[in-house]
């Protein structure tokens, strides 16, 4: 379809600009590249919709969302912090989940999107090490 062959322009334009992050992720599905986060691993899910791009966790293919989030619950806090958004919330169905609302179907507002993805999918990274080496603890 026409919007499956925009979602994978944008996605090969993700890789282009975003090699080092697009090298390490696979693909989730049409929507989404998957991430894997330390040892557990954890999934950082990165998603592009109509309007927005964004960034939630999850867990590896077939795990149920809320064991991620029993696990991820007691850490709530410390996760707002390190991801530096004080009112973020947990979540129930996609979780942690931040984005940047735009027009994705306008090329144009693409480097934006990129330059989102750049600026926080490392702190979401950082942020899921530094939860799993503390639960390590």
């Amino acid at each position: 379809s026409e919007l499956t062959t925009h979602r994978r322009a944008f996605w090969a334009f993700f890789a282009d600009e975003l090699p080092d992050v697009a090298a390490r992720t696979t693909r989730g599905n049409e929507t989404t590249r998957w991430l894997a986060v330390g040892r557990l691993p954890l999934i950082l899910a990165h998603y592009v919709s109509a309007d927005a791009v964004g960034l939630f966790v999850r867990g590896a293919r077939g795990t149920r969302i809320g064991h991620v989030r029993e696990l991820l619950f007691p850490h709530r806090v410390f996760l707002a912090e390190q991801l530096r958004q004080p009112t973020l919330k947990l979540g129930t169905s996609f979780l942690l989940v931040s984005r940047l609302r735009l027009d994705t179907g306008d090329r144009a507002n693409w480097p934006q999107a990129i330059a989102w993805f750049a600026r926080n999918s490392p702190v979401y990274e950082e942020a899921l090490l530094a939860l799993q080496r503390r639960d390590q603890r």
